[in-house]
């Protein structure tokens, strides 16, 4: 029997290399080779050895929908649809089905339209269930906190669609910005890292590890003599190693004080830090990897002004439709269609009958609204999670320009507030807007949820300082939303996987971002609102 060195199919590998892989995932990989590089010759702990990352999880099954020209011209003329929510879902469903002939009526809790897609500005207030906050920032143009959703990716083509037709101005929103840091407090003496520095010290450490392989033969029977040459080739190229095929530096990593205004030495090159450093914690791994997500591009768009720019534009077009402060109290299914009991502002109950209902109602807030929807759709609204999303914004003066050289982006930090987003807008100004805290969910959303809105700033203020000194004395007027608090919302997005909820229940339609592909984004929103459309279109088209 003979003896072959472990290998990988060739079109894994060839496929491999294209990818921007952890590095920790690269050292488990080569070790498993046999190419002389082990966990414990890495110096890793024992933890960080065997802890592998987690794959990301599949996208939850949602819907995919037709685009609107695929339904038949007034095919709803004669018929009524109630629609609650005047979220993102709930105007795509009654601009579209009102351009087919429905009649409709949209039920909206709040006082204006828009659901988590919001913005806030100076005087605006933010309301929990048991605290009332006023923002205090400046009264300026550039001085707003979009305390929902702040981002588009290029391929959201319906969301962007409608920017077009209504003539939202959109601009760039720098999503991963190289200068932009990288911080661990249990790593390299906690001080923040220039991105640059460790994707340029990851990708180096990479290529020449792949290099190792190949020249030691690791990889003969998957690759022939050309293959082995061109990849060589790429693999200097990619992590910009010397002609020997080693990683020693490059001025990809930027140069000595970058990180601060007033370095004169642009010609130093920076050491290389060892790829087994960056490998030891999987906050490195995890972190670079970020932009490469098919939703989290490098660059990718804002609407100018706010995000509640696009919110404003939808409303003006249905604006006549709804119905504001209007409290659900019931929903109905009756013989032909559906029964809604309702609170005015005055307290007032009063009674929508329509032939369709399209529900958008966040699944929290309507598991607590009596239904006779079927058992298995009532199961899954009441087991339905959302995320203990967490937003904590400043006005400061724009130290992270004039200070650090950064303009927009995302800077990561392992401790609780997790990131720190600077503004993709007003550059050069004396003031800005910045992000202290986004947390998504887990510990530490529900721990920031749990505390008061001083005490989360105060946390805010104390975590960024450990990354931005300067945050102590001259991030101001703190506000922020735990979004499991907000009324009528109570959590930030939704992240079980939708199954019963994605059928009718009668005459009854459920719509909504959390029974989409897309979960938390604006684009599953509309995604959600075409699928009940079509379920309403595909019933009056049999008639």
């Amino acid at each position: 029997m003979s003896h072959k060195k472990p290998g990988i199919a060739r079109r894994e590998f060839l496929a491999g290399i294209g990818q921007a892989v952890g590095g920790s995932a690269m050292l488990r990989a080569m070790a498993a080779m046999g190419v002389g590089m082990t966990a414990a010759s890495c110096g890793s702990s024992s933890a960080a050895s065997t802890q592998a990352p987690q794959p990301s999880p599949p996208p939850p099954t949602g819907m995919l929908s037709p685009r609107p020209q695929d339904w038949p011209p007034n095919v709803g003329v004669g018929k009524t649809v109630a629609i609650l929510g005047a979220g993102i879902a709930g105007m795509v469903a009654a601009l579209e089905m009102t351009r087919l002939g429905y009649s409709c009526t949209v039920l909206e809790a709040q006082a204006s339209a828009g659901g988590r897609v919001r913005t806030i500005r100076s005087g605006d207030v933010v309301t929990e269930v048991d605290s009332i906050q006023t923002c205090q920032f400046d009264i300026s143009d550039s001085l707003y906190f979009n305390v929902g959703p702040s981002r588009i990716a290029q391929h959201h083509e319906l969301l962007l669609g409608y920017c077009r037709d209504f003539a939202v101005a959109l601009e760039t929103f720098t999503n991963d910005n190289r200068g932009a840091w990288l911080h661990s407090p249990n790593a390299f003496g906690g001080q923040p890292q220039v991105a640059r520095r460790v994707h340029a010290d990851t990708r180096g450490g990479i290529a020449a590890l792949l290099s190792t392989a190949i020249n030691q033969n690791a990889l003969d029977q998957e690759l022939t003599v050309a293959d082995k040459a061109n990849i060589l080739t790429m693999l200097r190229q990619y992590g910009d190693l010397d002609f020997s095929n080693n990683y020693v530096a490059t001025p990809r990593a930027g140069f000595p004080g970058q990180e601060n205004i007033g370095s004169r030495q642009r010609g130093e090159i920076l050491s290389a830090r060892q790829l087994q450093q960056l490998a030891s914690d999987i906050f490195w791994e995890l972190r670079t990897s970020f932009s490469q997500g098919f939703d989290q591009q490098p660059a990718m768009l804002q609407p100018v002004g706010g995000m509640d720019r696009i919110a404003r534009a939808f409303e003006a077009r249905v604006t006549t439709d709804i119905i504001y402060k209007a409290v659900v109290s019931e929903i109905r299914k009756t013989a032909n269609g559906t029964r809604i009991i309702y609170t005015d502002p005055f307290g007032s109950f009063n009674t929508l009958d329509a032939d369709y209902g399209i529900v958008t109602i966040p699944a929290p807030v309507l598991a607590g609204i009596p239904n006779d929807f079927s058992d298995s759709h009532q199961a899954e609204v009441a087991s339905f999670q959302y995320s203990s999303a967490v937003r904590i914004g400043f006005q400061a003066r724009r130290f992270w320009e004039q200070d650090h050289n950064i303009y927009g982006g995302i800077t990561w930090t392992d401790q609780d507030i997790t990131q720190i987003w600077y503004p993709n807008h007003g550059f050069q100004g004396s003031s800005g807007m910045i992000l202290g805290a986004y947390i998504f969910d887990g510990p530490a959303g529900a721990g920031f949820t749990g505390l008061s809105p001083q005490q989360r700033i105060d946390t805010t203020v104390q975590q960024a300082s450990n990354v931005h000194p300067q945050f102590a004395t001259e991030a101001l007027h703190g506000i922020g939303v735990a979004w499991k608090k907000i009324p009528f919302q109570l959590g930030g997005w939704g992240t079980s996987n939708p199954s019963t909820l994605l059928t009718a229940d009668g005459n009854i339609f459920f719509a909504g971002e959390h029974l989409s592909i897309l979960q938390g984004w604006q684009e599953g929103a509309i995604l959600s609102a075409y699928w009940a459309i079509d379920g309403i279109v595909a019933r009056d088209r049999a008639i």
